[in-house]
């Protein structure tokens, strides 16, 4: 029931940020939001280590690989995805990074050697179908470029990270990331926007819930999932992310969903506990 519960719990928390960063990106720019979420989120994280009195010379091997994992699923992904919530809804922007978990199992099969069954190329082909309606083709190019850049993130740094990270800890790995993702998102906000913010009691919330439940603990149970589960089945709690994140900005921000949307919600949800069955079966 453990296993089986991993990536709902997983999902309910990265799905909030949505609505979180909504709410926060009417007072900062979202490189700014990225950059200073994320490296609060560090600080904190290697506190926690610090009074853990973590052996730091075991994570020296790994460090240059947490770091460019982290840029990725932390700083690339993170950072496209707050500019497009600039104009796309929550929703949307989540259903369409459940084709993260499509990219992922492919490559992980093709590139890291991991076996998928019957059922469980039946979840990924659902899920699929669930998820497509979900592309804001409307919204532009520009914002169709900004959401293939984060799932380039997401994929790229999750298999990087299977390959490379397999054996680190997931909770130092994730502050190691973390570290690699804000030195990215600040970069990307000294190079690429003039950053400005106004500390309301909205953006304070916002940041805070994204830092603490979000970056700290949500990051450290994928990782958790990663590691013990394999990088396919990590990507697909994301096939549970848009329906929570939808139910979410329904309720935070008054996102309408339609009958079609909710058929897709569903479709996504039953594709992740086939491709989720796996870890019961195989």
């Amino acid at each position: 029931m453990l296993a089986w519960s991993l990536p709902f719990g997983f999902a309910v928390l990265w799905a909030s940020s949505y609505a979180a960063a909504k709410i926060g990106l009417a007072d900062i720019t979202p490189f700014a939001f990225v950059a200073l979420r994320l490296a609060l989120a560090a600080i904190g994280a290697a506190l926690i280590l610090l009074m853990r009195r973590t052996a730091w010379d075991a994570l020296a091997p790994s460090w240059p690989h947490l770091l460019l994992g982290g840029a990725l699923v932390h700083g690339l992904a993170l950072a496209t995805t707050h500019a497009v919530l600039l104009s796309v809804g929550a929703t949307p922007t989540a259903l369409v990074h459940a084709f993260h978990p499509i990219l992922t199992a492919l490559l992980a099969v093709l590139l890291l050697g991991e076996t998928f069954r019957s059922w469980q190329w039946a979840g990924v082909a659902l899920g699929f179908c669930g998820v497509v309606i979900g592309v804001p083709v409307s919204a532009g190019d520009n914002t169709l470029l900004l959401l293939g850049f984060s799932l380039v993130g997401l994929s790229g740094g999750t298999l990087y990270l299977k390959r490379f990270c397999a054996e680190v800890p997931p909770f130092e790995a994730t502050m190691v990331q973390l570290v690699g993702g804000a030195l990215l998102a600040g970069l990307a906000t000294l190079v690429l926007e003039t950053p400005h913010a106004h500390w309301t009691g909205s953006l304070i919330g916002a940041m805070a819930w994204n830092t603490v439940l979000m970056s700290v603990g949500g990051m450290a149970l994928y990782n958790f999932i990663l590691i013990h589960y394999g990088a396919g089945r990590a990507a697909s709690c994301f096939f549970v992310v848009p329906g929570a994140a939808a139910l979410i900005a329904w309720t935070v921000l008054d996102e309408t969903l339609s009958r079609l949307t909710v058929l897709g919600l569903v479709a996504a949800t039953v594709g992740v506990a086939l491709v989720w069955w796996r870890s019961e079966r195989a």
